[in-house]
């Protein structure tokens, strides 16, 4: 397997199993430290969210952005 594959569940499980004590224990440092990781910024733009009352801008976007007419998909 190189470097660049994706591995499948069950390849990873064979590969944790074949590793010795003192590399299991690295393998589990190196797992906590990214499960203390904090996101990425972008995984919380949600929380700025705010109520705008425009229930149709992915229909009529370039009206909202750039003033054209309402397009009339009624």
């Amino acid at each position: 397997m190189n470097e660049s594959s994706v591995h499948t569940k069950s390849q990873i499980h064979e590969v944790i199993d074949k590793l010795r004590p003192e590399q299991l224990a690295q393998l589990w440092e190196y797992v906590e430290e990214l499960v203390h990781e904090p996101a990425a910024p972008l995984y919380y733009v949600h929380e700025q969210a705010i109520p705008t009352g425009v229930r149709d801008l992915a229909d009529q976007h370039n009206h909202y952005l750039y003033g054209v007419t309402k397009r009339d998909d009624g």
